[in-house]
């Protein structure tokens, strides 16, 4: 049985990379912003990004383990 891991990046506002976040990290970032963190997942699961104050998140693919 494999099981997908979601990959999570950051493209910070004073930056033009995109950064690869965990999962924890980004409930952290999310967490600051906003009082429930499920929207936000659920946009970026149906492919959209989030913004916020300090930078653009969004679903990068998966990783089987």
């Amino acid at each position: 049985m494999e099981f997908a891991m979601p990959l999570y990046e950051v493209r910070y506002h004073d930056k033009e990379n995109w950064e690869q976040l965990s999962e924890i990290d980004l409930m952290h970032r999310l967490h600051e912003f906003f009082d429930r963190v499920t929207p936000a997942i659920q946009q970026m699961i149906e492919g959209k990004q989030v913004l916020t104050p300090d930078g653009v998140y969004r679903l990068k693919g998966q990783v089987n383990v």
